[in-house]
């Protein structure tokens, strides 16, 4: 009698775990941050600067792979790079997770965002600032 209870309990914790399936359709939308937080050099002023204003930006992951950035940051580094996102693509790697954004011509080698999902959570880890967005797609 314990073993089909196990090998249910073992199912339904398996399917539970693969509910959220990171793929394009996923992706694909409008993006909301929930909560910015800086993974490292979160006492430094620039690193402050940038986990605000990606906390107040709004990023679309549009049907046809085109990405748009926006935020209601007005600090110079913050316009600085939605000027630099401007024009972008964005692709996905499967097998990653991870979310490439620039221009075909260099490498979409903009911005990097590693895809997980944490207790129900979607979090989008930008890479190389290494700060971690919890998102919500709106």
């Amino acid at each position: 009698m314990k073993t089909p209870f196990l090998l249910l309990v073992f199912f339904l914790a398996m399917t539970s775990a693969q509910g959220q399936t990171i793929d394009e359709t996923l992706i694909t939308g409008k993006w909301k941050v929930k909560k910015a937080t800086a993974l490292k050099n979160a006492d430094k002023p620039e690193t402050k600067e940038l986990v605000t204003g990606f906390q107040k930006a709004t990023y679309h992951f549009n049907a046809d792979h085109s990405f748009t950035f926006e935020t209601k940051s007005n600090t110079k580094m913050m316009q600085q790079l939605e000027k630099l996102f401007q024009n972008n693509q964005w692709i996905f790697d499967k097998k990653k997770k991870q979310i490439k954004v620039g221009l075909k011509k260099e490498g979409y080698s903009n911005i990097l965002f590693l895809i997980s999902v944490k207790d129900k959570k979607i979090i989008f880890l930008i890479d190389d600032a290494q700060i971690e967005l919890v998102m919500k797609k709106s």
